[in-house]
């Protein structure tokens, strides 16, 4: 009787294992399922990140600045300049 417990024993032990290893690699599989879409949304954002770096550096320019000011402001460069010494 104690041989059949124990082989009992062992076999559901064994049972339980495997079924252990089979849960682990479904949630591994699961896990990197996950971990390559939030790669792909990373990568997403890194380019748009890049993009807007390039639309900044593009909007920043000083012909760029300059145009939009005379457009927009109706700004102009003044006609004679005077210089103030301030004592």
């Amino acid at each position: 009787m104690p041989r059949r417990y124990l082989t009992s024993l062992l076999l559901a032990m064994v049972l339980g294992s495997a079924l252990t290893v089979i849960y682990v690699k479904h949630q591994s599989r699961v896990l990197f399922a996950d971990l390559r879409e939030v790669q792909k949304l990373q990568d997403r954002a890194v380019i748009q990140w890049s993009r807007l770096q390039l639309q900044n550096s593009t909007l920043a320019t000083h012909s760029n600045v300059e145009a939009r000011a005379r457009r927009t402001l109706k700004m102009r460069l003044p006609e004679s300049i005077q210089l103030v010494r301030l004592p």
